[in-house]
């Protein structure tokens, strides 16, 4: 979360000040390292500045940021970046996409750190919605039904889990029971006992009815998607 302060200055020249909620961050300020306890206060010449924070950390999702701004005319600016920061996210109703760019980052409510700043939320049957986050612990948004209701894509839906889940559990029986009957075809042509030559045919029944139900169950989701 980034907020920016122009305040009017006494003396004439361009002062920077950045702030952190953490001392455990690097600030950049054009590719130059400037500070490395998340805080600097800079006199500048008039001019367009990049500024990196980065926080100090080994873990695979330590934050950072990035701004560009302009100083000119005797001016001061102050910056505060918030590592630690996070917002609850809501909507009414419930359950609906948050988006980041193009990339789906759950569903509401839901925590969202404060590296975000614009985000889209959406849910089938009311209008999308773009937000800025705003700082607070807890923001909320009411979404405004369209007039048309549309049902939850198959994808989201539990019966999609319970038919995928089912078809991967119906997949490892055919060919579990296939290798079963395999082996003991192989022991009957060995040693010419027809038991095993009846539990080659006990095998193949159990692998072949586990085969069709696996069909069904996979030719059902074909049909939902292609009923979308």
């Amino acid at each position: 979360m980034l907020t920016i302060f122009s305040i009017l200055a006494q003396d004439c020249h361009n002062v920077l000040k950045i702030n952190s909620d953490i001392t455990e961050a690097n600030i950049y300020l054009n590719d130059s390292l400037v500070s490395n306890n998340g805080k600097i206060e800079l006199e500048l010449q008039d001019g367009e500045y990049i500024i990196v924070a980065d926080e100090i950390s080994d873990r695979w999702n330590s934050k950072s940021f990035s701004d560009t701004i302009e100083i000119s005319g005797c001016e001061q600016k102050i910056i505060n970046y918030f590592f630690k920061s996070e917002t609850l996210l809501e909507s009414i109703p419930e359950d609906a996409y948050v988006f980041s760019n193009d990339s789906l980052i759950g569903f509401t409510p839901i925590k969202v750190p404060g590296t975000f700043q614009e985000l889209r939320i959406s849910k089938p049957g009311f209008i999308e919605k773009k937000i800025f986050l705003d700082g607070s612990p807890v923001q909320k948004v009411n979404l405004d039904f369209n007039g048309v209701t549309k049902s939850e894509p198959f994808v989201n839906t539990t019966m999609f889990k319970i038919l995928t889940g089912s078809a991967i559990v119906l997949g490892a029986v055919t060919a579990y029971f296939k290798l079963k009957a395999d082996d003991k075809f192989d022991e009957y042509r060995f040693s010419g006992d027809k038991k095993f030559l009846d539990e080659t045919n006990r095998f193949d029944t159990i692998s072949g009815i586990s085969l069709a139900l696996f069909q069904i169950n996979f030719g059902y989701i074909i049909y939902r998607f292609l009923a979308e």
